[in-house]
């Protein structure tokens, strides 16, 4: 699917901004009753879903930084699943391993989709860097890795809307199915993290929106596919 540069800086933004959306939600800012109950009926209809990542790890003075920003979009397209990631963070980072816990729908890898500046391959049987701390274990055939130097090729917080997709085929589900297993945690995603400017790097884990935030991300989402 080609994209013209005007629609996908505006799928970019709109994005971002309901990121920033995530955060307000979780700092206790409640949407009504009435909105969450519009949004919730509108997912069902929706092609895709946002999730946020969290650091889980403890390595150095940006664990719970607010500037690490760095989340995925999980699409579908015929029989596939589409999962792309961006790094949005205001400190200096860059996204530089991706890895897959366990779920039952995804199938053999189908490609991975660099974007402008990234350029990641199929990585080696490595867990995530700390990931026993949560009992997270890699699908050692999943793993992806940016090619040497990672700092460079990895998805940086520097240049507008870097990213890079990886595709699965789908094994007797649907993408509703997967985010099932994503909302329930018997799909989890993991992200290494590196080129902090204290020289430390952290290990990452999706999580899930709060349900109406959910909602307004997949929504926003699925407005500017059917821009496209």
């Amino acid at each position: 699917m080609v994209v013209g540069g005007k629609a996908k800086g505006l799928l970019y933004n709109v994005r971002k901004g309901l990121i920033l959306e995530e955060i307000l939600v979780r700092k206790n800012i409640k949407l009504s009753c009435l909105s969450a109950l519009v949004c919730i009926l509108f997912l069902q209809t929706s092609y895709a879903a946002i999730y946020p990542f969290e650091i889980f790890t403890d390595n150095g003075n940006f664990n719970n930084d607010p500037g690490v920003n760095v989340w995925m979009e999980v699409s579908n397209g015929d029989n596939i699943v589409e999962f792309t990631f961006y790094n949005d963070s205001t400190v200096q980072s860059t996204v530089t391993n991706i890895y897959f816990d366990d779920g039952t729908l995804i199938g053999a890898t189908l490609s991975i989709i660099n974007g402008a500046g990234t350029l990641f391959a199929e990585d080696g049987p490595n867990n995530i860097p700390g990931g026993e701390e949560i009992f997270f274990d890699a699908d050692r055939e999943f793993n992806v890795g940016a090619e040497p130097p990672p700092s460079s090729n990895g998805i940086n917080h520097i240049g507008i809307g870097e990213w890079v997709t990886i595709e699965f085929e789908l094994v007797g589900g649907t993408l509703e199915n997967v985010l099932n297993e994503l909302n329930l945690g018997t799909l989890r995603v993991g992200l290494h993290i590196q080129d902090f400017t204290d020289g430390s790097s952290e290990s990452a884990v999706n999580i899930v929106p709060e349900p109406a935030t959910m909602c307004l991300l997949a929504l926003g989402g699925l407005i500017l596919r059917k821009r496209k």
